[in-house]
């Protein structure tokens, strides 16, 4: 299990999304909504670094993943999903374009062993290689509304780039953009003695904060993850995930399902969020009008946001309404917009 540089500081780690990253304890914190002054420093270092290289690398890879990887211009990053041949994920990930025939290919270290193998059994004679940088890298997150004025006051990048587009480090590493629920945040992925040293500036002008921390965002901003909120029986128009597709980009493994969905314009279940009153345990049962519906595969700890809707959850449903009244393990809730 990859272990987060900052352990060789004395820092206490506790595993997270195949990892081991900074056992950081972060009470109090509030997602829903976020403060206006919070700004949050996350250890990231479950991220999994694959780097493709090579002149065949940029049509190979179109062909491999649901990523308009023909399109994307050095400097641009993209998410996607890699399928099957019937169209269920296989794993979730996020791809930046370095150089015309170079690029890191980014996943959660749980999903980083199965992806490479599957990657690598279909490379044959193709031209290009793939260097798994994972044990040597590492990353970290920095989220809030000030993010790009703290990021320029470290002197890690200024000015931030926009949302979806990345910024090389003279570290060899990337700064990536990005806005989940509308919130700022900037990702630094690097040699791990870089992102380590730009911890050690960000702490004093940023809030640490562990893992408990992360999830709860992820959960509040309604991204699911690879292993719990998504498996190899969820197709990926069923997560709602619209912006890990490309229906432009030309053939790639499991287009032929991804494209029937698409013209026939649904799905069976669709993923949502959802308000209990009190606490459901995630894989608990959803009934809608008396009806098994769907499951419940991420819940939040309890938020003041609402007196009647104080528990937070993610997961899957039939047809329904937002607004519409649900029970799961005997709990009354209801699907939010």
């Amino acid at each position: 299990m990859r272990t987060t540089p900052l352990a060789a500081s004395g820092q206490v780690v506790t595993p997270y999304r195949g990892g081991q990253i900074a056992a950081v304890s972060s009470p109090g914190l509030e997602f829903h909504p976020w403060p206006a002054g919070q700004l949050l420093l996350y250890d990231a270092s479950w991220r999994a670094v694959l780097a493709l290289e090579g002149p065949e690398a940029r049509k190979w890879l179109n062909g491999m993943i649901t990523t308009n990887v023909r399109d994307l211009v050095p400097g641009q990053w993209a998410p996607g999903f890699q399928l099957d041949p019937k169209g269920h994920i296989l794993a979730s990930l996020d791809l930046v374009c370095t150089a015309p025939d170079s690029f890191l290919l980014l996943t959660d270290e749980a999903q980083r062993e199965g992806l490479e193998q599957r990657l690598r059994r279909f490379v044959f004679i193709s031209k290009l290689t793939i260097e798994d940088r994972s044990a040597s890298w590492s990353a970290l997150r920095l989220r809030g509304p000030r993010a790009a004025e703290i990021a320029a006051e470290a002197g890690w990048c200024a000015p931030a780039p926009e949302p979806q587009q990345g910024l090389a480090h003279p570290s060899g590493g990337w700064t990536l953009a990005s806005a989940p629920a509308g919130i700022p945040q900037l990702e630094f992925v690097a040699p791990a003695a870089a992102a380590a040293a730009l911890w050690e500036r960000l702490q004093a002008l940023a809030q640490p904060a562990g893992p408990a921390a992360q999830e709860r965002d992820r959960i509040f901003a309604r991204q699911p993850l690879y292993g719990v909120d998504i498996s190899e029986a969820e197709l990926p128009q069923e997560t709602g995930q619209m912006d890990h597709l490309s229906f432009t980009k030309g053939c790639y493994i499991g287009q032929e399902i991804v494209e029937r969905i698409r013209a026939r314009g649904a799905v069976h279940r669709h993923w949502s969020a959802f308000g209990f009153a009190a606490h459901v345990a995630a894989g608990a049962a959803i009934e809608s009008e008396g009806r098994a519906a769907g499951k419940i595969t991420s819940v939040a700890p309890p938020t003041q946001d609402s007196a009647d809707t104080k528990y937070f959850a993610l997961g899957y449903i039939r047809d329904a309404t937002p607004g519409a009244a649900v029970t799961a393990a005997g709990v009354s809730g209801q699907l939010l917009e």
